[in-house]
Order: structure tokens, then sequence, then C-alpha cells
């Protein structure tokens, strides 16, 4: 076993020591059982802070699989949504728009036709006002065509059904009952920086890094999570432990909604398919999702593994090359390899 994290730890600290990415801390193991690393620092200096396994992360995407898909789910498993009728079944006022025919599946799995980059931060709406504009987009594509706009939308349909602004239903029913620090509204001060902000030149820290999302205040079920390397993994813990779904919620999940040759979506996940970036040694529906700003986790529903893994590869600039898709691949191939060794 101390082998096999041994390894996990050497591809991470190799790779940082060969690109330009300042930190990074991570999670292996079966639910349970997981064991914990990190290394590098909180930005791009050498004179940054050390990351710890304490260090927050803006989770970027994260939020997409952390927060919406559960949150839908939990409307689903209480008999308060069909996640297969049309849209304007549950939001009338979508009748007579495009994503009035559209089904919370095809929006979950990307595959509602939605173009893939939304224009909600040149909108200048207040957030309530740029939500209710999503719902009009346009849906001029076919087949799985990534995109955040669906998930923009679904944070409407969440807000309404739940009644409440989502950083709040979140910390209500998914975060506090699991005891988790994940949240909207982190302490900068303990935050892993991003990018260096175009409009006042000084690094994001502790503000979310997705520019929409910033848009929305922060709050958004596509962006704007934050939380450090224990408490993604707790939460994913309590989620293919049955104590965020039930059994019948998590098989939805996992299922297969939407593939292609180049993509294949569950609801909100990534599953398994040739050349994905959980490694070529994943099981068989394995699910997964990353964030822009370096962020992964990989999740095994059959075995019970956890594979999670935080960067901040966009400090400074996004435009560096990295590397992060070669090393989330090689992490998650030393990553699945200790299923042997832990039940060894």
């Amino acid at each position: 076993m101390l082998r096999a994290m041994n390894r996990v730890s050497q591809v991470v600290t190799q790779h940082l020591e060969t690109h330009p990415i300042p930190g990074a801390a991570w999670a292996v193991g079966l639910a349970g059982r997981l064991e914990f690393g990190c290394a590098g620092h909180l930005w791009h200096t050498s004179d940054a802070p050390r990351v710890t396994l304490e260090t927050i992360w803006d989770l970027a995407s994260l939020t997409k699989v952390l927060v919406t898909a559960p949150l839908l789910l939990r409307l689903w498993q209480a008999g308060r949504l069909d996640l297969d009728a049309p849209l304007v079944d549950t939001l009338p006022e979508v009748r007579g728009m495009p994503l009035g025919t559209a089904t919370v599946k095809q929006l979950a799995s990307h595959s509602a036709g939605l173009a893939a980059l939304s224009k909600l931060r040149y909108w200048n709406l207040p957030r309530d006002a740029a939500l209710r504009r999503s719902l009009e987009e346009p849906r001029p594509q076919i087949g799985i065509t990534y995109s955040d706009q669906g998930f923009i939308a679904l944070t409407y349909l969440l807000e309404k059904l739940y009644g409440s602004r989502l950083d709040e239903v979140a910390e209500r029913e998914l975060f506090a009952p699991c005891g988790v620090g994940l949240t909207y509204h982190p302490n900068a001060n303990q935050c892993a920086a991003t990018e260096l902000d175009a409009a006042t030149g000084e690094l994001l820290r502790g503000s979310v890094h997705d520019e929409n999302t910033r848009a929305m205040d922060g709050i958004s079920g596509h962006a704007g999570l934050f939380g450090s390397v224990t408490d993604v993994a707790k939460y994913l813990e309590a989620l293919i432990g049955g104590r965020v779904l039930s059994a019948a919620a998590l098989r939805v999940m996992g299922a297969e909604l939407a593939r292609d040759t180049t993509d294949a979506r569950a609801f909100g996940w990534v599953l398994r398919f040739d050349d994905w970036l959980g490694g070529q040694v994943a099981p068989a529906g394995a699910l997964g999702h990353t964030g822009f700003t370096g962020t992964g986790a990989w999740i095994s529903l059959e075995t019970g593994q956890i594979n999670v893994l935080l960067t901040n590869r966009v400090c400074p600039s996004r435009h560096g090359e990295s590397g992060i898709a070669q090393l989330r691949r090689a992490f998650n191939d030393a990553a699945w390899g200790r299923k042997t060794a832990l039940e060894s």
C-alpha cells in the first residue's frame, strides 16, 4: 500500500517540478480508507506559503457534480421532479422557448443542443434577471456539446423548486448533513490563488475564477464552489456511501445518457471512455469530472474508490502549457492501481 501511494505522490510531485503548476493536493483510496498528499505552493512564486491538506481550492466545474447533480437527484427521489419530462412541465415560463422541450437529463448530460459558451458575463444583468435570461438560449447543436449554459438554466430550476438561493440550498441539503466545509463563501486567506485578474492585475484568491459565475455574484450550478481536498473526499465518501442519495438515485447518476466517439456522459458526470482523463486502467462504469482551474474527481460506484486531484494550474495564467491532461491521466493510472494494494 505504501509503495502504491508513493507512486501516486511521485507522479504529482515530479509533474510540479517540470511544469508551471504551483501546487496540488490529492486523495486516493477506497471509501473509509483514503490517503492524502499535497505539494507545492499557494501561488506561483517560491516565497508563497506551502499547500496543506486544509488549503481551499476553487473547484470550478466540480460544482456541477458536487452540487447541481445531487440536488436534482434528491428532488427526483422525493418524487418532485421528472427527469425525462419536458422542462416546460416544471417551469411554465419556458413555454415557447427552445429549452421548453429539453429534459433535465439532456441538460445534465450536455446533450440538450446548447452552444458551448455562455455570454452571460456580457449581459450586465442582476443575478435573478440573468438566470431568467438563461432560459431563452437557442439550441443550435446536436449530440454532446459541453456547455455551462445548461447548468445555469438548472440553477434557475433548483432555486425555483427549493425556494432558496443555491448556496443556501447546498449548505442545508448537502454540506451540513455531511459535516463538510464545502462552500461558495471561502476564507480567502486559506485559498490557493488562481489567475491574475485582467481588470486589477491582482491574483484571484477566494474570488471565483469563472467569469460567468462572478457575474452571478459567485453562486451558480456550473461553478463557484470552493473546498479542501479533505472536504471533497469526505463528501464523495458520503455520496457513494448512500448518505446523500438513495441507491436508486445513485443508479440514475451513473447510467449512460449520451455517447459519441469522443465523449460519454452520465447524469452530470463523465463516463469512462477511450483516452478519457480518468486513466486507462479505470474500472468499467467509473465516473469523473474536471474543473477548468485544474481540479478533478473520479469515483467508482462499484468498488467504492475515490480519486481527487486539486491543482491551481491556471496560476498565474491559463495560457501556459501546464500539461494538466497528461497529469490527470498519469495520476489516475497510478491511483486506480491502488485497489489491489488496499485489498491485499
